[in-house]
Parts: C-alpha cells; sequence; structure tokens
C-alpha cells in the first residue's frame, strides 16, 4: 500500500564543495563509520547486503522530519526492511546528542553514520539535496535509481518510497513463480544464506507419532511453525530443515 503524505521541504541546507572527493564505493565511505540504533559499530557490508538502500537525511530540529520518520519506521518493519533493503541514517542534527535521542525518541530501527565522520559530510555532499526529509534509493552497485529532488524540484520521501514498494513488488511476484528452492539461474539448489545459517542452529531431531520435530536454538519446532516473521518452517526430515524465506526456500542443517 503506497503511503499518501505529503512532506514540504524544511529550509534549504547549503551545500557546496562539489568539487570535493567521495570515495569510489560506499563500502569504502562508510568504513568504520556506521553503528546501530544501540550504538555498536556495524560492518558496512550488513548495510549493503540487500538489493536496495535507502539513504535517509533528516534531522529532529526538522518539523517534516519528525512527521515523515514515523511513517517510515513502520514501512520499514511492515516490508521486511533488513531483508529485503536497508535505511542508512544522515543525519542533520545539532549534535551528536541531538541525533542520537532523535534515534531514541522514533525508534529507528536501522544503522546510522557516525555524527563526527568524514562519511558524513560525503554523503551530503555526494547524495544530498537543498533540503529535508530527504531520501535517496540506490541500488546494489550504489546507482541512484529515485530521489526526493529532481534537478532543484522537490518530490519528497513520499515519491521514494513509492518507487521502493513498487520494486519490492514487482520483485516478491517473480520470487513467487519460480521454483520453489531452486536457482533460477542455475535450476540447483540455492545456497542457504549465512545470515539464516547463522541465526538459526539446528541442535537436533526429534519424532512424536508420525510427527517430525527439530530443535532450533533449543527450542522444539514443527512443521508449520514460524522462527521469524516471513521465516516459515516448511519440512522437517531426519537431517535438515527445510524453511521458506522471501519466496525462496533452504535448508538448515546440524
Amino acid at each position: 500500500m503506497k503511503l499518501r503524505i505529503t512532506i514540504l521541504s524544511c529550509a534549504a541546507l547549503l551545500i557546496s564543495g562539489c568539487d570535493v572527493k567521495v570515495a569510489s564505493s560506499l563500502d569504502q565511505t562508510l568504513t568504520d563509520t556506521v553503528i546501530d540504533h544501540r550504538g555498536l559499530s556495524v560492518d558496512p557490508g550488513y548495510v549493503l547486503n540487500t538489493d536496495y538502500t535507502l539513504l535517509y537525511f533528516s534531522a529532529h530540529w526538522c518539523g517534516p522530519c519528525r512527521s515523515f520518520t514515523p511513517q517510515l519506521v513502520k514501512f520499514y518493519n511492515e516490508h521486511q526492511g533488513g531483508h529485503l533493503f536497508q535505511v542508512l541514517f544522515i543525519s542533520s542534527d545539532h549534535s551528536d546528542a541531538e541525533m542520537r535521542n532523535y534515534m531514541k525518541e522514533t525508534r529507528m530501527p536501522w544503522p546510522v553514520v557516525l555524527y563526527h565522520s568524514e562519511a558524513r559530510k560525503m554523503l551530503k555532499l555526494q547524495y544530498g539535496g537543498n533540503g529535508i526529509p530527504q531520501l535517496v534509493l540506490l541500488d546494489k552497485k550504489g546507482a541512484v535509481l529515485a530521489d526526493s529532488f529532481k534537478g532543484k524540484k522537490y518530490l519528497g520521501p513520499q515519491h521514494v518510497l513509492n518507487e521502493l514498494d513498487t520494486r519490492l513488488e514487482k520483485r516478491l511476484k517473480n520470487r513467487e513463480v519460480d521454483p520453489a528452492g531452486l536457482s533460477e539461474a542455475t535450476g540447483k539448489d540455492l545456497p542457504t544464506p549465512h545470515k539464516l545459517a547463522a541465526k538459526y542452529k539446528v541442535d537436533g531431531f526429534g519424532k512424536s507419532k508420525n510427527q517430525n520435530m527439530a530443535f532450533i536454538n533449543g527450542k522444539l519446532v514443527v512443521a508449520g511453525d514460524r522462527l521469524d516473521k516471513g521465516v516459515l518452517i516448511e519440512t522437517i526430515t531426519d537431517t535438515y530443515v527445510e524453511i521458506s524465506y522471501e519466496g525462496n526456500r533452504y535448508k538448515l542443517t546440524p
């Protein structure tokens, strides 16, 4: 469902220095400069490990930003944020303390670029527009797919969310018609993503009457149980557990 909200740009943020050199890739730019909402260091690979990345330029002092951020949090939670796409917060707050309070107050679940870092300045120079709130949608290679600005014209963050929503719907529909658990390219079993294999540890197997069971992370589960939102146990055999995730099936083994 597309969001129907209208956000006006805040007072223009004057950005200069277009000749400043930026890192050749986002992962280089973000090295040692990203933390999560708890303040813990985050590997840039985690941020960029999805098909889409949303750069979110925002600040607590900006009224329209405070109105929009809860909408973005809701979209993130309802559209598998962190799995299908990731958000990276680039603050325009007046201090690090204001930035952290803003994140805490609005319960931002995504990572943020360190306030006192060259990366924050570089990202604002490379992608920032003349006002906030601003969203910039990037693909895996860092190419801009949608922006809150078209030249000097402000289109707003809703424009970008609608574009991402359309792309996510199309992606999930395409996955639904693919053979479950098979690679579209090779026709072979899909390798289980490391993040799933690392998160769900199979400790052993069992059987009650005609129903197979398994112990995952110390918990007894059966076919039909959900490990998390979007992660369903499809089948349990004597040697592996098959789960469905994002329209595909993967095998978890001890």
